[in-house]
């Protein structure tokens, strides 16, 4: 299978939120999962919303206990900001469910500022300038 065909299978996208809430559930004839519960400031698109959206992710059944494991030693406490890794699959009337895949405190990228061009160093496969 080449590289075109797996990611037109399996769309993923990143969620970073505050996490709110971790639900799970079980029904006697087998069925279970769980839910990430993820808010956002509104954008103010929809007149309808007034505070936070409210996101719905859903999660595997074993994932809730992992999260639940983290949050009695204290490594996590909810609500959180947390980096979750979605995959994007077709749910009823055509709308996109968001499916967790893995979930992990969020830990904000630092950038070093790009140096100036005459701060440049050369490279390989560069010379400097002559004079």
């Amino acid at each position: 299978m080449s590289l075109d065909q797996a990611l037109m299978e399996q769309m993923r996208t990143t969620v970073v939120g505050n996490v709110e809430s971790v639900t799970k559930y079980e029904i006697d004839a087998g069925s279970k999962g769980g839910s990430i519960w993820v808010t956002k400031p509104t954008t103010g698109k929809n007149l309808n919303v007034l505070g936070n959206e409210i996101i719905k992710i859903k999660m595997p059944h074993e994932m809730f206990e992992q999260l639940k494991n983290k949050q009695e030693s204290g490594e996590y406490s909810f609500p959180m900001v947390m980096e979750i890794l979605c995959d994007i699959d077709m749910g009823g009337q055509n709308r996109a469910v968001l499916s967790a895949v893995s979930v992990r405190k969020y830990i904000p990228e630092t950038f070093e500022p790009v140096s100036k061009s005459s701060d440049k160093k050369p490279g390989v496969n560069e010379s400097k300038p002559s004079a």
